[in-house]
């Protein structure tokens, strides 16, 4: 898991500076081809190096889709319903989540684990034909070319000056922390503290990542309608998910986990359109690409960072109760730290009453 994260971080930042340069639908079909060969490439492995390799270079390929794809919502959305847009787009992640959680322990229990790799790897070479076929860009490759003129880079390292740019950041660092910790985790604590096989436990999973499937939307829309009191929001749904994390690494009951994981799934998903949006916003549109890539380089550290330190837990006390502890306070923190950010139009406001006064 460390591995594919260290990829996937790494190609953030330049991923973004590579959209805003040339645009999304290069950046989308290039990471797709990459992504696509290297989890392949999984199931030819003899070896833990080998596949380590690899998995760095999946995410290597990874790495620009989610920027690219947020370029693509600034391009084709006005403002009043971007945050909707951007609920349905995140809702890729949950599903993409939901589904391999349903066919990929089949597929490894009845052709081997190394056909499961194989048909990953096919979804992405897929996608890549349906991108090239389909995917237009709304803004012409010459007018995002003037835009990248001699202050492009002065503009860039204006963004680790963005104050809001930065808190955003941690905040969702926090975050993810949380999110990817609980989607590496669940599956092994479930399975031992359940006694359930794989298949049973990817069942259960599946619900996880398809009750985010409705309240990504609902959550960009929730943004779109309160404007201003963003962080608010984004504050409730952060507590929420440190609350249940709590609860589920106490709970010993197979009836109350059925109803756990999915608003669990729901808590470590929902604030992503508000916070991606809330990204986009903070920064002039020449930028989105680029701002996405640096931020999310910031909170993909969290998804880096967290199943080592979890897995160092879990081997020091033997207690999944401490791991799930531990991935809580992510949430917990971020929630408190988001109430520090201006949110746009109060910043904007702040910025003309000064102008007056001076």
């Amino acid at each position: 898991m460390t591995a594919f994260y260290i990829g996937y971080v790494f190609t953030q930042l330049p991923g973004g500076l590579l959209t805003d340069k040339y645009g999304y639908r290069k950046v989308l079909i290039g990471s797709f081809l990459v992504m696509g060969i290297f989890t392949a490439l999984m199931g030819t492995i003899t070896s833990y190096q080998q596949g380590f390799i690899y998995r760095v270079l999946a995410g290597v390929g990874s790495g620009a889709i989610f920027s690219a794809c947020v370029r693509a919502i600034f391009d084709w959305f006005p403002e009043k319903c971007r945050g909707t847009a951007m609920g349905f787009l995140i809702t890729a992640s949950s599903l993409g989540l939901s589904v391999t959680n349903f066919f990929v322990p089949v597929l490894a229990r009845d052709h081997g684990w190394q056909f499961s790799f194989f048909i990953a790897g096919l979804l992405p070479l897929g996608t890549l034909v349906f991108a090239w076929l389909l995917l237009k860009e709304r803004t012409p490759i010459e007018h995002q070319a003037a835009k990248t003129s001699s202050d492009f880079w002065q503009e860039v390292f204006s963004l680790t000056q963005n104050r809001r740019l930065m808190i955003t950041g941690l905040a969702g660092f926090c975050a993810m922390w949380a999110t990817w910790g609980t989607a590496t985790w669940a599956n092994t604590y479930i399975n031992k503290s359940f006694n359930l096989s794989l298949v049973q436990v990817g069942a259960v999973m599946s619900t996880y990542g398809a009750a985010a499937l409705l309240c990504k939307p609902i959550a960009g829309l929730m943004h779109d309608l309160l404007s201003g009191k963003r962080k608010y929001l984004l504050f409730v749904m952060l507590i929420s998910f440190g609350i249940l994390l709590l609860w589920f690494g106490v709970n010993k009951s197979m009836q109350v986990l059925y109803i756990l994981a999915p608003l669990l799934g729901i808590a470590a998903f929902v604030y992503s359109p508000v916070m991606s949006t809330l990204v986009g916003e903070l920064v002039s549109p020449n930028l989105v690409g680029t701002a996405i890539g640096f931020v999310n380089a910031i909170w993909q550290l969290g998804s880096l960072i967290s199943p080592l330190a979890v897995g160092a837990v879990i081997d020091a006390t033997n207690n999944f109760f401490y791991a799930f502890a531990m991935l809580a306070i992510g949430p917990i923190a971020g929630a408190f730290i988001i109430l520090y950010i201006k949110e746009p139009q109060q910043a904007v406001r702040l910025e003309n009453e000064r102008q007056k006064t001076a």
